[in-house]
């Protein structure tokens, strides 16, 4: 399929891709609308099963930090005594696993490009919370403390990415709509990610209950974020659904015209 839609001179923006303007064009036949329309189809398609993935993750995400605050009602020594390992590792998973797929939201959907100064933010939340995860896994008593810390520094810039969601898209959504309703809670959950380095820290004081004030902050805020990033997946794939309804209805013409395709007859 590839080798017959190379066939036709097909001019991207320069955004997209490099213009290939010295290969000879082929009369756009049937078959050849049909390989187009089944790429622009596929690709379609193939995004929808992504951003379902995707959802999936998250949502499992916060019912795991829902379990996890529910868990850290207990005393820290019960914790401590019963829980202590598959407590703590189901947090860092869930963190390393939350920042990976939200980078892969944000980068699948154009929001974030290899190109940009964004996408150093979000390596910064994927290695991150690896790091953390990679050096707890070793020694989980001896690298604890440190995980922890590497953990609460980068959730203050996963607090921030949500701020890509609701003002780096379209002007017509429902999250742009809403969105200085949706900046007070991210500045909320900011705060809330900073009081926890304080807490952690010893700096505010908590009857040697740092530890569990801190991860009760923690999922309140790892929650938040959870809701942002499946509010704005379901608002993607209701797109995703209507490009595809409209890739099945539209004209040949107006259907590249909307990917940013054009055909040059030579």
């Amino acid at each position: 399929m590839s080798q017959k839609l190379d066939s036709l001179d097909i001019q991207m923006p320069t955004e997209r891709v490099s213009q290939q303007s010295t290969s000879q064009s082929q009369p756009l036949n049937e078959q050849n609308k049909n390989l187009l329309y089944s790429h622009i189809y596929n690709n379609q398609k193939f995004k929808q099963n992504i951003l379902i993935f995707f959802i999936l993750v998250i949502v499992i995400n916060f019912f795991c930090n829902l379990a996890l605050l529910v868990a850290n009602c207990h005393p820290q020594e019960v914790i401590e005594d019963n829980y202590y390992l598959p407590f703590h590792m189901l947090d860092f998973y869930g963190s390393f696993f939350f920042a990976l797929s939200e980078g892969c939201v944000l980068i699948l959907t154009g929001i974030v490009t290899i190109d940009s100064i964004k996408i150093y933010l979000i390596i910064l939340n994927v290695g991150g919370t690896l790091v953390a995860l990679i050096l707890f896994t070793f020694d989980p008593e001896f690298f604890e403390v440190t995980s922890h810390w590497i953990e609460y520094s980068v959730q203050l810039l996963l607090t921030l990415t949500d701020f890509l969601f609701i003002f780096q898209q379209d002007k017509q959504s429902l999250m742009y709509k809403y969105r200085f309703y949706e900046s007070c809670i991210i500045i909320l959950a900011f705060i809330m990610s900073f009081l926890k380095l304080l807490i952690y820290g010893g700096v505010i004081p908590t009857n040697d209950q740092n530890e569990r004030m801190a991860h009760f902050l923690e999922y309140s805020g790892e929650m938040i974020n959870d809701c942002f990033a499946i509010f704005f997946i379901i608002i993607q794939l209701n797109k995703e659904t209507q490009d595809i309804m409209e890739t099945m209805q539209t004209s040949l013409e107006r259907l590249l015209d909307k990917n940013g395709i054009e055909l040059v007859r030579k």
